[in-house]
């Protein structure tokens, strides 16, 4: 898959040409959420977990399409924005990062590359060769009962295409339930949350970010308000096998099949490597 090789015939030399992967990443178009007390609360994704593997992929030489459910400019999670929250906390790495990601414009509401999943579905979701699917909140926001965001990822659930998901990103997986509306609603009200069968990633093992972790964004970037549900407690009820890190903060990648994810902002170098690897 990473640089598939096929042969031309040049001047009757067989030489070795080779393709790049196209990536889709798909991102939240939430910019605000409202929390379970009723306060308002400034979300997007994060910027290492989005940009540490961008820059890995663009390394490897792929292609990156960037989507949002309605093709909105996607936001920076303010909270995000420093280098604490990067595996190499350095000031070098994270001003390389923060050089290419304003180089790419993504949250430019005029110049953004970012286009909508009716695009996506209109160019073809085969012609992706892997998804990746960032943290930050804001996935809480749009993402968890997606009906088209559901489609993509049963596509590429049917054809072993690496699916790699970070931090709170893994809720995402939620939306390829067949009753991914009235299972988040469970989720939200507090009633007993039911997965109707049929879920693709049923049994598989995975991780997202932990409930000791939640509890203390809750407490330090959530003011004390708190999310209608937490991820760690919504995909175990839908049926997947959780694991996480010994200690909070800690990188933790869990490969299953097609499916990588990690748990928490330190995860997202690892998750890319992971996913490059199997392109390989």
């Amino acid at each position: 898959m990473k640089l598939k090789k096929f042969f031309a015939l040049t001047s009757l030399v067989m030489s070795p040409m080779v393709i790049a992967d196209d990536i889709l990443v798909v991102m939240s178009d939430v910019s605000q959420m409202t929390l379970k007390a009723g306060s308002d609360y400034r979300t997007g994704f994060y910027l290492n977990e989005l940009m540490e593997p961008v820059k890995l992929f663009l390394d490897a030489g792929h292609t990156l399409t960037y989507a949002t459910p309605t093709g909105l400019a996607p936001t920076l999670d303010p909270v995000s924005d420093t280098p604490d929250h990067f595996l190499d906390v350095s000031q070098v790495n994270y001003n390389t990062h923060k050089a290419l990601f304003n180089n790419l414009m993504l949250t430019d509401k005029t110049h953004s590359p970012v286009v909508s999943f009716a695009r996506i579905e209109q160019m073809g979701v085969e012609k992706f060769d892997a998804v990746f699917v960032p943290g930050g909140h804001a996935p809480l926001g749009d993402l968890v009962s997606n009906d088209m965001l559901g489609s993509f990822l049963r596509h590429f659930n049917s054809e072993s295409k690496p699916t790699a998901l970070v931090c709170h990103g893994p809720v995402a997986l939620l939306s390829a339930l067949p009753n991914s509306t009235e299972f988040e609603a469970q989720m939200k009200d507090g009633s007993k949350a039911t997965p109707a069968e049929g879920w693709i990633y049923d049994d598989y093992k995975m991780t997202t970010f932990s409930n000791s972790e939640e509890t203390t964004a809750t407490q330090y970037y959530l003011g004390g308000d708190g999310l209608f549900f937490w991820p760690q407690n919504a995909l175990i009820k839908a049926g997947g096998e959780y694991s996480r890190s010994k200690e909070d903060w800690a990188p933790h990648i869990v490969v299953d099949r097609e499916l990588i994810t990690g748990q928490n902002n330190k995860s997202s170098t690892g998750v890319a490597q992971a996913l490059l690897k199997m392109l390989d």
